[in-house]
C-alpha cells in the first residue's frame, strides 16, 4: 500500500513539476531545487512561483511533496527498525538458556519447563504479546473449555452452542412474559 501510494504521489509531483517548469520558465535544476526546498520545508524563498498558474500548481505541489517525503522517511525508518528487531529476535532465539532462565521460566515451580511455559515466556520476552493479552487468551480458553477438562473439544463447542440457544430462548420468554404482565397491569388499572 505505502510504496504504491508513494509511487503515485511521485508521478503526480513529476507532472505538476513539469507544468511549473513550463509556467515559470525554470530550468530542470531550478525545479529540482524548488522541489527539494519545498519537500524538506526549508523554503529559502529565493525561488518561488511568480505566475498565477505556478502559484495555483504550488497549492497542490507543496503539501503533496511534504507528505510524500514524510512517508518515504517513515517507511525507511520502519524498514530499518524492523530489520533491527528481526535481528534481535533471531539473536534472542539462538542464545543459550541458563539455569537462572530455567528457574524464571518454571512458572509452577516443579523444576521443569513445559511447552506452554516456554512459549509464553518467549512471546512475552520478544514482545509479541503482553501479559494482559496472555491473560485474555487464557480466559478465552477457559470459556471455550465447557467440560473444564483442560481441552477444547467438539463436545465443548456443542455444549456452548446449546447454552447460547437456551439463553436466547430464555430472553425471548422473559420479553414475552414482561409484555404480557405489562398488558395485564394496564387492563387491570384501566
Amino acid at each position: 500500500g505505502g510504496m504504491k501510494r508513494q509511487s503515485i504521489n511521485f508521478v503526480l509531483l513529476s507532472f505538476v513539476a513539469a507544468f511549473m517548469k513550463r509556467a515559470e520558465g525554470w530550468s530542470l535544476i531550478d525545479v529540482l531545487y524548488y522541489w527539494n526546498c519545498t519537500a524538506t520545508t526549508i523554503g529559502f524563498g529565493d525561488l518561488s512561483p511568480k505566475t498565477q498558474l505556478g502559484r495555483l500548481l504550488a497549492v497542490f505541489f507543496i503539501p503533496l511533496s511534504v507528505v510524500t517525503l514524510g512517508e518515504v522517511i517513515a517507511n525507511c525508518f520502519a524498514y530499518i527498525t524492523s530489520r533491527a528487531a528481526a535481528k534481535a529476535e533471531k539473536d534472542f532465539i539462538r542464545r543459550e538458556i541458563t539455569l537462572s532462565d530455567l528457574e524464571y521460566l518454571d512458572v509452577n515451580g516443579d523444576g521443569r519447563v513445559d511447552e506452554l511455559e516456554f512459549v509464553t515466556f518467549m512471546l512475552l520476552a520478544m514482545q509479541k504479546v503482553d501479559m494482559r493479552m496472555m491473560n485474555d487468551l487464557k480466559h478465552l480458553f477457559h470459556a471455550l473449555d465447557a467440560g473444564k477438562d483442560g481441552f477444547i473439544q467438539k463436545e465443548d463447542l456443542i455444549t456452548l452452542r446449546q447454552r447460547k440457544r437456551l439463553a436466547r430462548k430464555m430472553r425471548r420468554r422473559a420479553r414475552h412474559w414482561k409484555k404480557w404482565y405489562e398488558n395485564e397491569a394496564r387492563s387491570f388499572f384501566s
